[in-house]
């Protein structure tokens, strides 16, 4: 997913891995002292871009929402959805400092607020529609 923030210094953007968990949310992690976290901490507002690899036909989702830090509970129901996306990432980073919202890598929920789908197959080329953030894919509890 690419990440977009923006601070006085202008705007931003940043690829981030993440999973999906129920609200829906879309959870990532990312090191306290990325331009993307310092952003997202000082204005939580943010879009996010999710399209596959191949670039014909043109697809993916756009999505405007928050973004917050996760601790504790939230944070190990986080770490969870999060390893079993990305089992690779397991013992990749300190788990329990990133749980606890100590460490310098943190676990992070992105609450969509409005949502969009871009299809070139169903739509034509350019052409994006708002869809219902209940029409989103549920991540099982």
């Amino acid at each position: 997913m690419t990440l977009a923030t923006c601070s006085a210094d202008g705007p931003w953007a940043a690829p981030v891995l993440y999973a999906l968990q129920p609200g829906p949310e879309l959870v990532f992690m990312s090191r306290l002292s990325t331009r993307h976290v310092r952003d997202l901490l000082a204005c939580p507002r943010v879009a996010a871009a999710i399209h596959p690899d191949q670039t014909r036909p043109l697809r993916g989702v756009q999505l405007e929402g928050t973004a917050r830090p996760l601790a504790g509970r939230e944070a190990v129901r986080a770490v969870r959805v999060y390893l079993q996306r990305f089992p690779s990432a397991r013992g990749r980073f300190p788990l329990w400092p990133a749980v606890r919202g100590t460490g310098q890598i943190r676990l992070f929920a992105l609450r969509p607020e409005r949502a969009y789908v871009l299809s070139e197959e169903d739509f034509g080329w350019g052409v994006r529609r708002q869809v219902p953030l209940d029409a989103l894919p549920q991540a099982p509890p």
